[in-house]
């Protein structure tokens, strides 16, 4: 039986993901292990939330940017999100914190299981709150460094309706789009 190369505490008790790790055999990918040979892709980090997030759960801001490769490491807190006509409780834990939204359908991906907000509205969900660290800003910046990206994401900020920030949200997403225009991301060529 072949494992996935992201182990977590669904496939194997903590011990024994430890123990890969101090074998050497895994390193640490926030609360799951990676085998060494793996490289870290967006798939791996979506896998890794498998202990986290519930189906109904939508993976979203610096979780999202995290999973993206925007982030270097994961968030002490995740943040999730179900839609408001999801009935049931919200079970926020010390490692996700759990809020109602809206999220359309067309802007959710599936990535190993786990459900993310797409690039485009993860840049929108961040533009709308009231306070931007630069340490986020920056990790906008790169998922908006692709022009397809950037116009997505100012579309459906221009869409949402009657919504708190909405003005000023557009406004950031212009001006990150732009100042990744011209602080293209460096590229590193091997020969």
């Amino acid at each position: 039986m072949r494992y996935s190369p992201v182990l977590t505490r669904l496939d194997f008790p903590v011990a024994e993901l430890s123990a890969l790790r101090l074998d050497g055999e895994a390193f640490a990918i926030d609360e799951a292990v990676i085998a060494v040979d793996e490289p870290e892709l967006s798939v791996n980090r979506a896998a890794a939330l498998a202990g986290l997030f519930t189906p109904r759960m939508v993976a979203e801001l610096d979780t999202a940017l995290w999973v993206y490769g925007c982030l270097s490491r994961p968030p002490v807190v995740h943040t999730g999100a179900v839609r408001r006509d999801v009935r049931g409780r919200l079970l926020s834990t010390m490692r996700v914190s759990v809020r109602e939204t809206v999220v359309p359908d067309e802007e959710i991906v599936l990535l190993a299981g786990i459900r993310i907000t797409s690039k485009p509205r993860t840049a929108v969900d961040v533009a709308l709150l009231d306070e931007v660290p630069p340490a986020r800003e920056e990790a906008v910046r790169e998922l908006l460094a692709a022009p397809v990206v950037a116009a997505e994401a100012v579309t459906i900020a221009l869409q949402l309706g009657h919504t708190r920030g909405k003005l000023r949200a557009v406004s950031r997403l212009r001006e990150w789009s732009a100042q990744s225009a011209d602080h293209p991301a460096l590229t590193r060529y091997t020969s």
